[in-house]
């Protein structure tokens, strides 16, 4: 997003002023301009990346609300009741604990959540704009009464651009379907050793959500 920031706003800050076409039809550049890019490339990936990391952002603050709810409550005994573990009746071997929740469903939901919007807007971006942007635009839209032809300012610096955010992109969708196959591969691995605790210790298995 920095990089988006600093180096894209330069690059955008003239988009439409410098997007010229031969004609001198009343709203015909306008016209063109609009079909050319239905939504500023900028717009479009400040979206694209709250997006992708709205998922993170939910989970972490679930986790921090669990962690607190958990912490409120206090350490537990043996037996699962509350209780100080400071208490002097409890031999060493029967100190209380403070439970610990198992997020694993709730990581495997974020990342299932993060990579499927990163492939949305991948798919969503390649409609709207491609891979490069041309240098030269033809149109024949209405209220142009003939073919026009239109050029865009800086397209061969806004290519480079747009081939970095795909680059970025990519690379964030790997990663992320990879951590996901990762995580779902060891939850499964876990998985009979994890029902064998919840049945000894009444706990969640190694998916459960705490």
């Amino acid at each position: 997003m920095v990089v988006l920031v600093l180096a894209g706003s330069p690059v955008y800050q003239d988009e439409q002023e410098r997007f010229v076409c031969n004609t001198l039809q009343p709203g015909c550049a306008n016209v063109c301009y609009d079909i050319f890019s239905p939504v500023s490339h900028l717009r479009f990936w400040l979206l694209h990346s709250v997006s992708v990391l709205l998922p993170s952002a939910v989970f972490s603050v679930y986790v921090l609300h669990k962690g607190a709810e958990l912490a409120a409550r206090g350490p537990r005994g043996p037996d699962g009741v509350p209780g100080d573990h400071h208490a002097p009746e409890l031999t060493p071997g029967a100190r209380r604990w403070l439970p610990v929740p198992d997020f694993s469903s709730g990581y495997l939901v974020h990342l299932c959540l993060r990579t499927l919007t990163e492939a949305a807007f991948g798919a969503l971006h390649y409609l709207l704009f491609g891979f490069l942007v041309p240098k030269r635009f033809s149109c024949t839209h209405p209220p142009c009464t003939s073919v026009v032809d239109c050029y865009v300012s800086r397209p061969t610096e806004k290519s480079i651009l747009m081939l970095f955010v795909w680059a970025a992109c990519a690379l964030s969708f790997l990663l992320s379907a990879a951590e996901f196959m990762e995580r779902e591969s060891v939850c499964a691995c876990v998985q009979p050793s994890a029902a064998t605790r919840r049945t000894q210790r009444g706990g969640k298995g190694c998916c459960g959500t705490g």
